[in-house]
């Protein structure tokens, strides 16, 4: 069992109509524990990016690894040593406070969970901004292309291409949809290779290692079963980075829950790219 599984709800894969107007007031819930379920479902429609913390030292062996790794570990900013800012991606931004939940990581274990991470944080600590797919869940809905089902986490056997210490399994999540628009959501999410791009696998669970298509890690503790004919989509995932941390066995290292992605100020249509070749 994985130390994460029990930490988020089946309730977390529904949208809010949370009334927010912008991006900024949501971060502001989260610092000031105010934010009911997960900042990602509060304000459809902007980038959400997953968070990895560690001590400088480490910092550019994982930029590597993440550059070996794109689809599973998008980098949309790094934040230097010490910064807790970053103008560029949220407004009035404090890393610290302004995710729904942290996961503390010392030696390869979760060891709590925590809605603020300043008594970690120094001068040192260097935080990786990491796409994530949920970006795109509200634009798939505005369109008619809403999930019949998910979005759920698998863990597969698919090696990331390993750097240093960092090294582990893809993590993939799975939505599914009705058939006649399955290949039009793989087309247009490719389109945005900051929160994963287009899926890695369409129906074939056994290409990705997935031991059992009818059990997830999130939500845990039950059976997931597709409507009968409906195609399943699997992306690459943001939880990846966890488990390269747990991993890694670094003294320490800090991650977002599962669930609790950060959202920006940036709008996930604006990060549409035309695709080489």
């Amino acid at each position: 069992m994985l130390p994460y599984e029990a930490k988020i709800s089946p309730s977390q894969c529904t949208f809010s109509m949370s009334g927010y107007k912008n991006p900024l007031e949501v971060r502001l819930a989260c610092r000031r524990n105010q934010l009911a379920g997960a900042a990602s479902r509060a304000l459809p429609g902007y980038l959400c990016v997953n968070v990895v913390m560690m001590d400088k030292q480490y910092a550019d062996a994982f930029e590597e690894f993440c550059q070996k790794n794109p689809k599973p570990c998008p980098v949309v900013q790094i934040i230097t040593a010490g910064e807790t800012g970053c103008p560029a991606v949220a407004e009035q931004l404090d890393i610290r406070t302004d995710l729904g939940s942290y996961d503390v990581i010392r030696n390869g274990v979760i060891t709590e969970s925590v809605k603020d991470v300043r008594e970690f944080f120094t001068g040192d600590t260097v935080t990786f901004l990491i796409g994530s797919s949920v970006s795109f869940d509200g634009l798939l809905r505005e369109k008619g292309y809403a999930p019949t089902f998910g979005p759920c986490i698998f863990m597969t056997d698919l090696d990331c291409e390993p750097f240093d210490v960092f090294h582990g399994k893809i993590v993939v999540t799975m939505r599914s949809f009705l058939p006649g628009v399955t290949d039009t959501v793989a087309e247009y999410t490719s389109h945005f290779p900051k929160c994963h791009g287009g899926p890695l696998s369409k129906n074939d669970h056994e290409k990705l290692g997935i031991a059992d298509p009818h059990r997830s890690l999130y939500p845990k503790g039950g059976q997931i079963e597709t409507e009968e004919g409906h195609d399943r989509l699997y992306w690459a995932c943001g939880v990846t980075p966890s488990i390269v941390a747990q991993n890694a066995k670094l003294p320490l290292m800090i991650v977002h829950t599962p669930g609790h992605a950060m959202i920006t100020d940036i709008k996930t249509e604006s990060l549409w790219q035309e695709k080489s070749g």
